[in-house]
């Protein structure tokens, strides 16, 4: 059960773009490094990975090619691989990589309900001895979408993803064995699995780690490619993958489905101003979860939510007063920006910031009270993660915005985050495509040491 409350929401709006507040040094960009130039006609999303000394990105290069880089810490020479793959027009398909136990790299992507696409080195740390594979056990793996390379506490190297179509799909997971040289399926079924009485629906998902590596999952579900169709926000925590719990501590099993009781943090329905990618979780310090999100309030109209599990229960809170009703469009690649919101943190005395902007030109941030989810007067000192030139264009070409990809690497958590920042034009799904695709625009993609 979720109990819902409104609060009166505090006017917080500036007429500017919002930056973070500073506590303390602001971190800066102390080195930017050429990697390549990349083509920037469609936006979709590269991959970065640093594995000791070692640092790796995957990218589509100048001529749409799959291409993995490499380079030694400190250095400013890169050892390139141009891998047999060329992007589609589909701003789905992005490229990941992975790097297991043994130092072999891993590298997916270009895939919107296509055949699997992957490449695996047969040197460790070697991105010259990357080869075309293609297959990894060889059953569901004609209608691949949204590749993942994550690892466990144990340094383990396991990949996801969608198998089916929008509305119609389920997550699986692999494991690598790196002493046998093979994948297995870690789950026996699907994490998640959309069909109930007949009818499909498909669950996106992201997760975050806690303090003990354990992961921490919230997925929202939906019916067809229409985005209106999402719905009913859930939460659930692991360990292992394997074993799963509910906020309440309650054993929970796989695979979630559709109106699982025990996982609902916000049931509301298909058509309720949900976006399958406008929600997010952050933990505080005891690894609880705070979930994120946007949905129509009684008026119809686009706010910002809240949910804790409080007291027994998921509790809800309306925290933004936005005065707008954000439309949707087909699969959503050329809706507005409606609402928008980004957690930028958690003060020492618990105070949640919340950085938003809506499609008014309206922004600022909230202050929130993590205990109670509700509004505070308090100023938080949170310091920026990010500098604020970060988010800088690169260029002055009409319509490009910059793209950012975070380094994956969680075994150095005192020292530099690296990021890559390139820009691109949203150029939208498969059938947007044009019917000759254009060599150009170009971006240079950078790499930034930020300390």
């Amino acid at each position: 059960m979720i109990r819902y409350t409104s609060l009166p929401v505090l006017a917080i709006i500036v007429l500017s773009s919002c930056t973070l507040e500073q506590a303390g040094q602001e971190p800066k960009i102390v080195e930017e490094l050429f990697v390549d130039s990349v083509w920037a006609a469609n936006s979709v999303g590269f991959d970065i990975q640093t594995a000791g000394n070692k640092q790796f990105v995957a990218y589509f290069d100048r001529n749409r090619m799959m291409t993995v880089a490499s380079r030694e810490l400190g250095s400013k020479t890169w050892k390139k691989k141009t891998l047999n793959n060329q992007l589609m027009w589909d701003s789905h398909n992005r490229v990941k990589l992975g790097i297991d136990e043994k130092g072999y790299i891993h590298v997916s992507g270009n895939m919107h309900v296509h055949s699997l696409a992957y490449f695996r080195s047969t040197s460790p740390y070697d991105v010259s001895s990357i080869k075309e594979v293609n297959e990894m056990l060889a059953e569901n793996e004609t209608r691949v979408t949204y590749p993942s390379f994550f690892q466990d506490k144990s340094g383990s190297l396991y990949y996801s993803y969608r198998d089916g179509t929008c509305g119609d799909g389920n997550i699986l997971v692999n494991r690598f064995i790196p002493d046998e040289n093979r994948w297995e399926r870690y789950l026996p079924e699907s994490l998640f699995e959309g069909i109930v009485d007949d009818k499909t629906r498909a669950a996106y998902h992201h997760w975050v780690k806690d303090s003990k590596g354990n992961f921490h999952f919230v997925w929202i579900w939906r019916w067809t490619p229409d985005v209106e169709t999402s719905h009913q926000i859930c939460y659930a925590t692991t360990p292992d993958l394997i074993h799963w719990k509910n906020a309440a501590g309650e054993n929970v099993k796989l695979p979630f489905r559709p109106d699982y009781q025990k996982v609902i943090v916000d049931g509301t329905p298909s058509k309720g101003g949900m976006h399958n990618s406008r929600y997010r979780l952050i933990l505080n310090k005891q690894d609880d979860p705070i979930i994120g999100y946007v949905k129509y309030d009684e008026k119809g109209l686009t706010q910002f939510y809240l949910a804790k599990f409080m007291e027994g229960e998921w509790v809800s809170r309306q925290i933004s007063n936005w005065d707008f009703r954000w439309k949707f469009i087909d699969g959503g690649a050329f809706m507005t920006i409606g609402g928008k919101f980004q957690f930028a943190g958690i003060s020492d005395d618990g105070i949640l910031a919340v950085d938003w902007e809506t499609e008014n030109g309206e922004s600022g941030r909230y202050h929130i009270d993590i205990e109670t989810l509700e509004h505070s007067n308090k100023q938080t000192e949170i310091p920026a993660m990010y500098p604020a030139d970060l988010e800088k264009r690169l260029s002055n070409i009409e319509g490009m915005s910059v793209r950012t990809a975070i380094d994956k690497d969680d075994k150095n958590p005192d020292g530099p985050i690296y990021v890559l920042k390139w820009e691109a034009l949203h150029g939208g799904f498969a059938q947007h495509a044009p019917d000759e695709i254009p060599a150009g625009p170009l971006s240079p993609l950078m790499l930034l040491e930020i300390r």
